[in-house]
């Protein structure tokens, strides 16, 4: 097949998935699917740990080294090892925290985990705030949590590391998807959201604008085999900015590359986390969003179109609406400034 073949098959196929993105009936389906493999790979767990504990039994009668030392055949069930900022707990997901204040939740986007925001932003956060920062699964220290899941799942995750940390009612902000786990999390679980920031994201599925071709190629783009992993993440991620920020400002783009080179989100996170937002719908929920809420928009967002922040501030009672001229879809790196004011004035 010719090069110029290959190029036009993949642009009718990503023309096709960004219709279905938009579709409800679609994202339902999805939300079934997730459902059930979860289900099933429950209950093959299930069965597993039923076998094991057989085989433990019988290994322990049978099986011993000279001078009577047993055999241990237990294995360990999805936890990693963490770095020092992190806990231990029953969720399945692993956070960090740091600074002193008032409780602020951060969710990150689609294939960040809580490694991945800007460091000076985040210390001047850490300033007035006691910041929580969660690895979502699928990324960073949690990348062997349970899959699949969906962003109702998500929000339960973020729901348990507020309870594991002490914490009953905190301001959240979310940027991308993890805007769309913000506003889960406030429609679900409104009695532990103090305060909503909602950041370069959108609705559920059917209000939502769905991405351009452009847009949703670039995000289902491969870096081509020649090519250095660290280099294709920058130059990807360069491109989701406002016009001139990225050749202004590469140090930018240094931190964030070695940020995401420290802890890679694998192939099945990207399309586990995927799956999640194409499976939301239901924008009517909106309505019950009972927390004070600003929405923050980047009107040269490539990824997520403004329409979706505008979107937003209609369907959610009360929310306050923040348009950043000349700003793209990284908002925390390109107007951090302006977005710890807001979370001031939230």
């Amino acid at each position: 097949m010719s090069p110029r073949r290959a190029e036009a098959i993949r642009d009718r196929l990503t023309g096709a998935l960004a219709l279905c993105t938009a579709s409800e009936p679609v994202a339902v389906a999805v939300e079934l699917g997730i459902r059930n493999e979860a289900a099933v790979r429950r209950a093959l767990a299930s069965a597993g740990d039923i076998a094991s504990a057989v085989i433990r039994c019988r290994t322990t009668m049978a099986t011993r080294w000279p001078h009577g030392r047993v055999i241990d055949t237990r294995f360990i069930e999805g936890e990693t090892a963490a770095p020092t900022t992190g806990h231990r707990t029953r969720s399945v997901v692993h956070w960090h925290r740091s600074g002193n204040g008032p409780p602020l939740l951060l969710l990150n986007g689609w294939t960040a985990s809580g490694l991945v925001w800007p460091e000076a932003w985040l210390r001047r956060l850490e300033e007035g705030y006691d910041v929580i920062r969660i690895d979502s699964r699928g990324t960073g220290w949690s990348r062997s949590a349970p899959s699949p899941f969906t962003i109702s799942d998500l929000a339960a995750d973020a729901r348990d590391v507020l309870k594991a940390c002490g914490i009953d009612r905190a301001t959240v902000l979310g940027i991308s998807m993890g805007g769309m786990i913000a506003q889960e999390l406030a429609i679900r679980h409104s009695e532990i959201v103090e305060k909503l920031v909602l950041v370069a994201t959108m609705p559920p599925t059917p209000a939502h604008t769905p991405m351009s071709r452009g847009a949703l190629g670039l995000t289902l783009s491969r870096p081509l085999r020649d090519r250095r992993l660290r280099e294709f993440f920058v130059t990807t991620w360069a491109q989701t900015t406002g016009n001139g920020f990225a050749a202004s400002h590469p140090e930018v783009f240094d931190e964030l590359g070695d940020q995401i080179m420290r802890r890679i989100t694998p192939r099945s996170g990207l399309v586990n986390q995927a799956r999640a937002i194409m499976s939301w719908h239901g924008p009517g929920r909106l309505q019950r969003v009972s927390a004070p809420t600003t929405i923050v928009h980047g009107d040269q967002d490539p990824l997520i179109a403004v329409d979706n922040g505008r979107r937003l501030a209609r369907l959610i009672p009360t929310a306050r609406y923040v348009e950043l001229a000349g700003v793209g879809h990284l908002v925390t790196h390109e107007a951090g400034d302006t977005l710890i004011g807001v979370l001031a004035r939230s």
